[in-house]
């Protein structure tokens, strides 16, 4: 008998869990790259955060943070999205997508423009570009082809911005 896959919230299991299925995805050193020193001091994004398990197995995980854009003429709320995994055994499933749709569809309801770090070729299907995030700024490197927004006003979020956790650093760009 197959066990369903159950989507539930993110505290629904330790963080050490997500952080081996993390480490077994990604390799420890996922923890120096750019995404996670965004994520370092920004707060989680608890309705937007979502777990995959089937039976007590954890197949899959999504974490969404609050950040700030902080551009000349104002700073505005921005959610990161990421890290988002899926069990390697458990590709072609559609957990991933599955996690996706229900951290979007939670961080719309928010009205909270997102931003990640990936591929547009696999995010634009969720309507994610890089066209205008060229001139943000973050700590660390970042491949700009791969500094994805979704926005319904994106136009509105170009421009020289600096990303950052909330009340870390100044409060202008």
């Amino acid at each position: 008998m197959d066990v369903a896959v159950d989507y539930l919230s993110h505290d629904s299991v330790a963080p050490e869990r997500v952080a081996e299925l993390l480490d077994l995805r990604f390799g420890p050193a996922r923890q120096k790259r750019t995404a996670s020193l965004l994520r370092s001091h920004a707060p989680r994004i608890e309705r937007a955060s979502f777990v995959a398990l089937e039976g007590d197995e954890l197949v899959g995980s999504v974490e969404c943070w609050e950040l700030e854009w902080r551009h000349p003429m104002g700073v505005r709320r921005i959610a990161l999205l990421g890290p988002l995994v899926s069990h390697p055994d458990r590709r072609g499933e559609r957990i991933g997508v599955r996690l996706m749709d229900l951290a979007l569809a939670e961080l719309d309801a928010m009205h909270l423009p997102v931003m990640l770090i990936g591929d547009e070729p696999y995010y634009g299907r969720w309507g994610f570009s890089a066209r205008h995030t060229a001139e943000w700024t973050m700590p660390g490197p970042v491949d700009r082809n791969r500094l994805l927004l979704r926005a319904k006003a994106g136009h509105r979020l170009r421009g020289p911005a600096q990303l950052a956790a909330p009340g870390i650093g100044s409060a202008a760009a």
